[in-house]
């Protein structure tokens, strides 16, 4: 894969993470947990979906739609926190009227990084296997339509050893 196509999958990545975070900016528990559960499995998918519709992308491999997967459910992530956790806290000292920024903003430096690591994981592996799902599928659905041939030979493995 070329850098241009490795940029144009990172731009999009950060724009659909930073709009669920201000999607999730909105002060409803369901609707902040139904854009983090967005974010953090299907980005992958909506974000290839919208490259394809575009034509910026090819067709995918399970093993480049693993490695891309990764790469989209990481950097999603990051536009996410990115735009949330900062119009988080604004709203929250705007509505609670909170005085000591010093604390909150020592508060969200702490734990920024622990954020970033531990659900940036979480987020790669599901985007990872949510893109290999579509792949999969979609490879199985063109091949049951007769629009892809499978490659290679494929015969049932002999376990009886001829008997």
């Amino acid at each position: 894969m070329d850098k241009q196509k490795l940029k144009l999958i990172s731009i999009y990545s950060l724009i659909f993470g930073a709009v669920w975070g201000l999607i999730a900016v909105i002060p409803v528990a369901l609707i902040q947990f139904l854009c983090w559960v967005m974010m953090a499995v299907f980005s992958s998918v909506c974000v290839i979906l919208y490259m394809k519709k575009k034509n910026e992308i090819g067709d995918l491999t399970i093993k480049g739609g693993a490695i891309i997967g990764i790469l989209i459910g990481f950097i999603s992530l990051l536009g996410f926190l990115l735009v949330f956790l900062p119009l988080n806290a604004l709203l929250g000292i705007i509505l609670n009227k909170v005085t000591d920024l010093f604390s909150l903003s020592r508060f969200l430096l702490g734990i920024w990084w622990l954020l970033i690591i531990m659900v940036g994981l979480i987020s790669a592996l599901f985007n990872s296997f949510s893109l290999i799902a579509y792949v999969y599928i979609r490879d199985t659905f063109f091949m049951i339509e007769g629009k892809k041939e499978i490659k290679g030979v494929f015969k049932p493995k002999d376990r009886n050893n001829g008997f």
